[in-house]
């Protein structure tokens, strides 16, 4: 085993790339009293046009795909399911799809080695019968409904169709109704086949646990699990264009105040000189700064009661282009995004303001520690976004810099704005 210590806490995390490729993460805890197990696999919603080793041509399967794939996972070959066995255990067991990932999790306090064997074994035993299939789509088909009559789903994934092109993101990652009717027994178990082997996954266990109990569980396992050619898997990529698909949308819903979400839309080029970890801790630091709880605007909105709880404000570095979004409840969406244009029109760290936000960001990594769930959810974000474990992130917040804040603040711009508003029902 290799032991990943991360600088300046001295916490350890011990990693073991298996035989068949398989990617196992631990971080024990003497402190923890349960321990969380993700069993991770590397296709998401967006995977809806790839090929396998050398496949001339791409497989294109219905938007919403992973999601139903995670669905049927559960199901048994005798009519039962996952849930119920790990309810005879006394564990909590979830799973849920991303645009980019799958995770099948595992949380409890005892039976370690009965909760870590089902879990690989699960999801490694697939069952895919088209009865099954066809009563997991009504399921769907109502999880769907419920999405559509919930105001927060309605302003994420509304904002999300309009504010892309042909990027992937733009579509539910449950899929639509006809979506969902196209996905057949045979569409799940070619994607499982494709994407759930053991060089396209990887565990993660934080908790409490012995990290060579673990292991031997898990090699125990492995070994019994049929030998799997490595093949590259090839997702087709499209060209996002930075132009936003629909610049202001509204709809009107049963909510007793309206919802305002606004996102920005830059050019990754723009950035060209600075890796995506960069964007994400320095974009972080300029919106913990300027827009969140401890900011001046924060301050104004909630001063002339224009918002109401606050506002949220969050960034995401995608392929082609980096997205600054902004949520609250308001009666005054005009003046609201009035002042947010404003502030990113001339936006600027002091140096006060980038010390408060470094001394913020290291005492949050310190104190996550004492959290598995928060643990385990850096290290899938790190594996996913670049195949390691961020070891010195203790030391890259320690020396941030200023000009480089500042830098990446400067090429902030407002030109490809989206905006998605829930008003009230009219009377």
């Amino acid at each position: 085993m290799k032991k990943i210590v991360y600088k300046g806490v001295e916490e350890t995390v011990y990693y073991e790339k298996l035989p068949n490729g398989l990617d196992v993460y631990m971080y024990p805890s003497d402190t923890a009293k349960n321990f969380y197990l993700a069993y991770n696999v590397r296709f998401g919603s967006v995977d809806t046009e790839f090929k396998v080793g050398k496949e001339k041509r791409f497989t294109s399967v219905p938007n919403g795909t992973a999601h139903f794939l995670e669905h049927q996972m559960f199901q048994e070959d005798d009519g039962h399911t996952a849930f119920e066995y790990f309810a005879t255990l006394g564990s909590s067991v979830n799973a849920f799809t991303t645009y980019n990932y799958t995770s099948y999790e595992v949380t409890a306090s005892d039976h370690f080695k009965e909760n870590l064997e089902y879990l690989l074994r699960y999801v490694e035993n697939p069952v895919f019968k088209q009865n099954s299939v066809s009563k997991e789509r009504g399921i769907i088909k109502e999880e769907i409904r419920m999405y559509d009559n919930t105001p927060m789903s309605v302003l994420n994934f509304g904002l999300e169709y309009n504010l892309n092109n042909v990027d992937g993101h733009k579509y539910l990652i449950s899929g639509t109704e006809e979506d969902i009717k196209e996905i057949s027994a045979e569409t799940l178990q070619n994607c499982y086949d494709a994407f759930y082997t053991p060089s396209n996954m990887f565990l993660v266990l934080t908790g409490k646990f012995l990290p060579l109990e673990a292991l031997g569980i898990i090699k125990s396992v492995e070994n019994e699990r049929e030998e799997q050619p490595r093949k590259k898997i090839t997702r087709k990529v499209y060209k996002e264009p930075v132009e936003v698909d629909l610049p202001y949308d509204v709809r009107e819903m049963d909510v007793s105040v309206p919802k305002l979400k606004v996102a920005y839309k830059i050019d990754k080029d723009d950035f060209k000189n600075y890796s995506d970890l960069d964007l994400k801790i320095y974009l972080d630091a300029i919106l913990v700064a300027k827009f969140s709880d401890i900011s001046d605007l924060y301050e104004s909105l909630t001063e002339q009661n224009l918002v109401m709880y606050g506002m949220y404000a969050t960034r995401d570095v995608r392929d082609d282009y980096v997205v600054l979004t902004f949520e609250m409840e308001t009666d005054y969406r005009d003046q609201v995004l009035d002042l947010i244009r404003a502030e990113l029109r001339n936006i600027k760290l002091s140096k006060e303001e980038l010390e408060r936000v470094k001394k913020s960001n290291i005492a949050a990594f310190i104190l996550h520690f004492d959290d598995i769930m928060d643990v385990a959810q850096d290290i899938e974000d790190d594996v996913l976004s670049s195949n390691r474990i961020t070891d010195d992130i203790f030391d890259i917040y320690k020396n941030m810099d200023l000009r480089m804040a500042n830098d990446i603040a400067s090429k902030i711009n407002i030109d490809n704005e989206c905006v998605y508003f829930i008003d009230k029902l009219s009377e």
